[in-house]
């Protein structure tokens, strides 16, 4: 079952009101989406986005289940509209241009994958043996295979390097180099044994635990071109807030988290935003019961 990171904390930050309208341009598992629609009242909009159509439609089926009766892309519940968006956040100036609402009071994006994403989707997920596919989108040409397959050793360091803060790349390419000479790469088996020569037993520790994580998520961001996005989005999401909308964007490591930090500080040397909160972590106790959340980031600012 998906534990949405910094649920509380995240959703309190953007301090929702009954019959303000609402974006959460990461669906993934619904959690956040779901405790925005509990605050809202039963009065208001809640827009939500996710490239994964298998993540829009379970949050669909759950909002019949709710009693949301369905009406086209739009689902509706007394004096409450949801309206669904199978769409990447990098889009959402085309996005608004065909939506009715154009100015939110909140906009949340959590840069994580959903616990139901990382199984469903082929080549994510290290503990089983697929396809290394990683696309999120189906749409997109270019999968994990074919990066470990073309790309040439600097580039194979820089981006396990830049997207993942690993500190063992220059083996890792090399090893990755030398064992495409003889066969390709295609499934997440052949990837995983060659992270754990590369990172035994022993050495997994500090900047060395969980070396398959960093690795998938490394191939994972440059796959979807998250990084790409993430520069294009947050623009176009402050653009979208109303006066005294809030923005709260949670990362999961250091170079999403840089890209946002940055963001936010120009906005407010420019005098166009505040900071609402510099950085929140997850609590110890959200830690222990969810690990995933440990390596979470939220930062929060206010459109002047």
């Amino acid at each position: 079952m998906h534990k949405p990171v910094l649920l509380k904390e995240t959703i309190d930050s953007i301090n929702v009101k009954e019959g303000g309208t609402y974006l959460d341009v990461t669906l993934g598992g619904g959690g956040h989406s779901m405790l925005i629609l509990e605050r809202l009242n039963g009065k208001g909009n809640l827009v939500v986005m996710d490239v994964n159509k298998t993540a829009l439609e379970n949050f669909k089926q759950r909002l019949i289940e709710e009693g949301f009766k369905e009406s086209g892309t739009v689902l509706i519940k007394g004096k409450v509209q949801v309206t669904l968006v199978n769409e990447n956040f990098r889009n959402l100036d085309q996005i608004l241009k065909d939506l009715k609402t154009k100015e939110f009071d909140g906009i949340i994006a959590d840069l994580g994958l959903s616990t139901d994403q990382i199984y469903q989707v082929e080549g994510i997920s290290y503990l089983k043996n697929t396809e290394l596919d990683m696309r999120l989108d189906d749409q997109l040409g270019v999968k994990a295979s074919d990066l470990l397959n073309a790309l040439y050793k600097t580039e194979l360091e820089n981006m396990f390097k830049n997207l993942a803060d690993i500190k063992f790349e220059k083996e890792l390419a090399r090893k990755i180099i030398e064992y495409r000479k003889t066969r390709p790469f295609k499934t997440t088996t052949q990837l995983k044994h060659l992270i754990q020569e590369v990172v035994p037993l022993y050495k997994r520790k500090g900047t060395y635990k969980n070396p398959e994580a960093k690795v998938f998520q490394a191939l994972r961001i440059a796959v979807n071109d998250e990084i790409g996005a993430l520069k294009t989005f947050l623009p176009l999401a402050f653009e979208a807030l109303a006066q005294e909308g809030i923005l709260s964007v949670i990362s999961f490591h250091s170079g999403e988290d840089r890209i946002v930090k940055n963001f936010i500080r120009d906005m407010e040397e420019k005098g166009q935003a505040n900071i609402v909160e510099k950085l929140i972590k997850p609590s110890q106790q959200e830690i222990n019961t969810n690990p995933r959340s440990s390596s979470a980031r939220l930062r929060v600012m206010r459109k002047l």
